[in-house]
């Protein structure tokens, strides 16, 4: 209790401080909430222990947010629509599950599997995907022949597999709008392989593709503006109609490269050391 007349905290604001300070306490409630998963992990286990050998559990539309799902054997779940942000999926198993238009933003994803999975569309945007500082492939996602078309994916994802990958119109551009003083982020996927994926169309404009494979992968109309290539391996690839525009080609390999002498703003990138 503040006696009379004192100094203390509450008398230094006036009452139409304090009703402001409420104000703004409730608005930010409002537009703000706490948002909680609407089914248990133990629900969803369940669910999974005892469905039927070769069914689908549905899980489409379900909020699943900051759930520990770890080591979690999907067995190709319908998760179409599911919000699984900031979801713990460290290790789990969702190889062949259908994820459309699901959100996994600032979700865990150390050594998941999603190999197979329908992702398109799906928002993948700053989630957690490094096991340690040390690069260790063993601990990245798989997303070995999985479908990621028109999914917007920003992340580190450092040694992560997309072979033979979907990202067709895949938009891995920078996160984050300066205007409204947030940090623009970028795509870090080094040593990353992409060997024999689709990515016509896809946006990869200043993202860090250093050591990455694009062995015999599809890149025509891709946007590579701004991206770092160093060291890459692009043999084999087609970049027909693809945006290079100052995007660093240090030390990568160009070997059988198809389609380069077709790509768009090819005078500007940098360190292109290829001969028609």
């Amino acid at each position: 209790m503040v006696p009379k007349g004192s100094s203390g905290p509450v008398a230094c604001f006036g009452s139409s401080q304090i009703r402001l300070a409420i104000a703004l306490l409730l608005a930010l409630a409002i537009f703000n909430p706490v948002r909680s998963a609407d089914i248990s992990v133990r629900e969803i286990a369940e669910l999974l222990f005892k469905a039927p050998a070769k069914s689908q559990v549905n899980l489409a539309g379900r909020d699943l947010s900051f759930l520990d799902l770890s080591e979690l054997d999907f067995k190709g779940a319908k998760l179409v629509g599911s919000n699984l942000h900031g979801s713990d999926l460290t290790g789990a198993n969702l190889s062949h599950a259908n994820l459309s238009r699901a959100m996994l933003d600032r979700a865990t994803i150390v050594g998941a599997d999603f190999s197979g999975a329908d992702l398109s569309e799906a928002l993948i945007r700053l989630p957690h995907a490094v096991g340690s500082v040390a690069f260790d492939r063993a601990s990245s996602p798989i997303f070995f022949g999985a479908d990621l078309s028109s999914a917007r994916l920003v992340a580190r994802l450092d040694g992560a597999d997309f072979r033979n990958a979907r990202l067709e119109r895949a938009n891995l551009a920078p996160y984050g709008d300066t205007t409204q003083n947030t940090l623009t982020r970028r795509s870090v996927m080094i040593a990353c392989d992409f060997s024999g994926a689709m990515l016509e169309g896809a946006n990869l404009s200043e993202a860090i593709l250093r050591f990455a494979n694009f062995q015999n992968a599809n890149l025509t109309r891709a946007n590579l503006s701004g991206a770092d290539l160093t060291m890459a391996n692009l043999s084999g690839a087609d970049l027909t109609d693809a945006n290079i525009a100052d995007a660093n080609f240090d030390g990568a390999n160009l070997k059988a490269t198809r389609g380069l002498g077709k790509a768009a703003c090819i005078s500007t990138a940098r360190n292109l050391n290829w001969s028609d």
